[in-house]
């Protein structure tokens, strides 16, 4: 009696604690985007299409959307193409320092983009260090080229997202069976044969599966196309035009195609990622990598692999190196040449130049809060619970994936500028704990797919030795899974914080006064000509970002 009293308890809690975790998911994720997509089929009148309408018809709008499209493309070749090679070349060849430039390569994954664009301005810009240098060197009038436009934002996306693909198809190479590419050269297989026929299948999911998560952030990319697109107009910074205009029903309108270009991709990418799905028929042995053993062939491999280390770690040496530069000093000169700490001095003895930094910190500790909150009841229901709901609740956390940062920011501010029930009846824009709730929506899928890896890997057998010894799944759940999967919810947490410590995109339409945080005050040193301001604020996130990736490290 006593224990049937006991399950229904458990039963009752347990679908209120299901219910609550629906409530946060519906009201911050769903009915915000529900919210805008009836915004944009809202005017005056009511009820229409004429936003669509006039976004087909301004050349403007069509122009930004047809932009946004042809960078996404671009950006997954050539990330494509730059992540796969570095990939077959770490994972085929053993050379000296191999493992050191493996993890050199991971680097840009961890970096905020803008921290990388002010970087690459500073360097490759009209007025940059590399750009002066050329022109010394060779004498001439003027830049040797144009960094700006689609260009110099495929430079950018080139650096910061070809890890996607290296570290997809690095994983996947390493799961290539050797007996597998013996058996065809003992059939008498030319190499480009075993190549096309074995290595490419293999490699197949792990491509699709990036080109995904590239074309996906390739579109929306905000930081590279507001600072250095010039006249390459696409649809984040048309957005945020349309907002900025108070023009929320066009913006929305935006945010919807947005979405559905985004969503159109991810949908016919997974439909052929289904079909394409490769699986080894023996025991799988792993590859073999090639030792290089001539001289010659060594010293050109090191050569190239210390002009990549030297392009890779040139962007964080310029960003550290330019936050000590003394305020007013580097005005004509093309290399700074007076050094001090009063950049440092004055953030941390000024509160109005230290408030950014503590409001990105604090903001990011909520914002990891929230993802410990939700991500890991939700990744439990996923992977370990036989419930109905599991399908709804694993549909929720990951929808956030398929929406650019300016979609999630738009639908934030389309569902709280006026009370709900989801905000406790009060009016969340404006208020502080807003771009908090908006980080943790982006992030939310990025935390439960850590959490996700984390159970796959928890043996059931110490579920069933807690339910055996009468313990409830709460029980089972606290005493038992959280302490086996605390390392993973720990790396996970760490990249949360890293990325809203120095996120850009969401922060620029949602922030205010009172919330600034510290990649709008790097914004606003590099337009306020504080250039060495702007710098330390971004060596700070560097060094956190460090810290983080040791710690990360060291956790797994």
């Amino acid at each position: 009696m006593i224990r049937n009293i006991n399950i229904r308890k458990s039963k009752i809690l347990s679908w209120i604690l299901i219910s609550l975790l629906l409530w946060v998911l519906v009201g911050f994720i769903l009915y915000p985007a529900l919210k805008t997509f009836l915004i944009s089929l809202m005017d005056e009148s009511g009820l229409t299409l004429s936003n669509y309408s006039e976004l087909i018809s301004t050349e403007s709008n069509l122009m930004a959307l047809k932009n946004t499209i042809v960078l996404g493309f671009l950006t997954v070749i050539i990330c494509g193409f730059i992540g796969t090679v570095l990939a077959f070349f770490i994972n085929f060849f053993d050379f000296p320092f191999r493992t050191l430039i493996d993890k050199l390569l991971l680097l840009p994954v961890v970096l905020p983009g803008l921290i990388i664009v002010f970087a690459f301005v500073q360097l490759y810009g009209e007025s940059g260090l590399v750009t002066k240098t050329l022109e010394a060197i060779f004498q001439l009038k003027e830049s040797p080229y144009n960094f700006g436009g689609l260009k110099g934002i495929l430079f950018v996306h080139g650096y910061t997202q070809y890890v996607y693909f290296y570290m997809n198809v690095s994983v996947a190479i390493k799961h290539i069976d050797q007996s597998t590419i013996e058996a065809g050269r003992n059939l008498g297989a030319s190499k480009l044969k075993i190549f096309t026929s074995v290595i490419i299948p293999f490699i197949m999911p792990a491509l699709i599966a990036s080109s995904i998560i590239t074309f996906m952030t390739g579109i929306g990319s905000f930081s590279a196309p507001s600072i250095i697109g010039g006249s390459y107009k696409v649809m984040t910074t048309q957005i945020l035009l349309s907002k900025a205009n108070n023009f929320m029903s066009i913006a929305a309108s935006q945010v919807v195609l947005l979405t559905i270009v985004s969503i159109a991709y991810l949908v016919v990418f997974r439909f052929y990622e289904q079909k394409k799905q490769f699986t080894a028929s023996v025991k799988s042995v792993s590859i073999k990598r090639i030792k290089l053993r001539s001289k010659l062939t060594k010293i050109i491999v090191m050569t190239l692999c210390l002009v990549l280390v030297t392009f890779i770690i040139l962007p964080i040496i310029t960003i550290i190196v330019l936050s000590f530069v003394k305020p007013g000093t580097w005005m004509i000169d093309i290399y700074p040449r007076e050094f001090s700490f009063d950049n440092y001095i004055k953030i941390f003895s000024r509160s109005r130049f230290l408030a950014p930094f503590a409001n990105s910190m604090l903001m990011a500790g909520i914002t990891c809060l929230f993802c410990i909150v939700v991500a890991i009841p939700s990744s439990y229901i996923i992977i370990k619970k036989k419930s109905k709901i599991k399908v709804l609740i694993e549909f929720l956390v990951m929808l956030p994936w398929a929406m650019p940062s300016s979609v999630i920011a738009i639908n934030i501010i389309n569902a709280f500028n006026k009370p709900t029930v989801f905000s406790f009846n009060k009016v969340l824009v404006g208020s502080y704990i807003l771009l908090p709730i908006a980080y943790f929506v982006s992030l939310l899928p990025l935390m439960v797919r850590s959490t996700n890896i984390s159970l796959q890997n928890l043996n059931n057998t110490y579920l069933d030795a807690s339910k055996s010894l009468g313990a409830n799944w709460i029980q089972t759940f606290s005493r038992v899974v959280i302490p086996i999967i605390a390392p993973g919810i720990v790396a996970g947490l760490l990249l949360i914080f890293i990325r809203s410590v120095g996120e850009y995109t969401i922060s620029v339409f949602l922030y205010t006064v009172s919330n600034k945080p510290i990649s709008i005050a790097m914004v606003n040193g590099i337009f306020e000509y504080e250039i060495g301001l702007a710098m330390s604020y971004g060596a700070m996130i560097i060094m956190l970002v460090f810290i983080g990736s040791f710690t990360i490290g060291n956790q797994s």
